[in-house]
């Protein structure tokens, strides 16, 4: 080999183990800005159920590994209970507009906050993992209660929150009906929806940054991204019915996600598509159609209708 093909070599060997670290730098930072969600940046509380006309007891629980959680319990005058579980990076406030809706309905109706959220303790996110701890902690809090039918519990959950509800539910956790809108586990396709939803970085690029982010967001909150695949779990929820809502502009997470979730799901399975809508937002295209879904489904499942 002639000494000019060999300094050729090095230059280039040199130039990719400077791309790899520069990849990897930049790509440990978004992953920690992911992951790391302190109480000083989570988003200010401006609404409660009172803006919504709502009476409500402001309630607290604790986790297995001792996060204390705070929540809204909002009574309702039909035996049944829907707990509302957020996405990231947002809080229980994020719910009101569902728990409304189901209120009128006559559901109880607890609004819980995941650890790393809200007033929640903890700073780090998992994106299902260890929330489905805090998921427990809210339904034994329910249980608890002695004023609630404990079998006429159900569970909504958005986003982050319905990717989390599916992982629990299909654990066998006891609750009677499950229905999600947006729902996503931290899948590498997932992750790469989002960089190209929230970057302008080239395409080419995107798996390479989405494996890196995944990577280190594994690592910073002690997880594996392949713990929270939604997609094969969801049938162990059966014969626990489920509704998966979702929207066909989703540019978020993408819409294929709730495609393949429903097509995995077993029977009794519901699926209701509102093409306009975006990521969690389906209230601002097909209002009625969202309530009459969410509405139904619980009747149907928990009070027999």
């Amino acid at each position: 080999m002639s000494k000019g093909l060999k300094i050729t070599l090095i230059v280039i060997l040199v130039l990719i183990a400077v791309i790899f670290i520069v990849l990897a730098v930049m790509t440990r930072g978004i992953a920690l800005d992911i992951v790391r969600h302190p109480l000083a940046e989570r988003p200010e509380m401006e609404e409660t159920p009172a803006n919504y006309g709502m009476d409500f007891e402001v309630v607290s629980t604790t986790t297995e590994d001792g996060l204390a959680l705070y929540g809204w319990f909002i009574p309702g005058d039909n035996g049944a209970t829907i707990m509302i579980q957020h996405g990231s990076p947002g809080g229980r406030q994020d719910g009101l507009y569902e728990a409304q809706l189901l209120n009128q309905a006559g559901y109880s109706v607890l609004l819980g906050s995941f650890r790393a959220h809200d007033e929640c303790d903890g700073e780090l996110i998992s994106f299902g993992h260890y929330e489905q701890r805090d998921l427990r902690a809210w339904h034994i809090y329910l249980i608890n209660r002695d004023d609630l039918d404990h079998t006429r519990i159900g569970l909504f959950g958005e986003s982050m929150g319905g990717g989390t509800s599916i992982i629990y539910a299909a654990g066998d956790r006891g609750v009677a009906a499950v229905a999600t809108g947006s729902a996503f586990a931290l899948t590498q396709q997932v992750v790469e929806k989002f960089i190209e939803f929230e970057t302008d970085i080239p395409p080419a690029l995107i798996p390479l940054l989405a494996k890196f982010i995944v990577f280190w967001a594994e690592g910073a909150a002690d997880f594996k991204a392949e713990a929270l695949d939604t997609e094969s779990v969801i049938a162990d929820i059966s014969p626990v019915p489920i509704l998966i809502i979702h929207g066909g502009m989703d540019d978020k997470i993408g819409p294929e996600v709730g495609r393949q979730l429903f097509a995995a799901a077993a029977e009794p399975k519901e699926l209701v598509w509102i093409e306009e809508a975006g990521h969690v937002n389906f209230q601002d295209f097909q209002p009625e159609l969202y309530k009459k879904s969410l509405v139904d489904f619980f009747d149907k499942h928990l009070l027999g209708r």
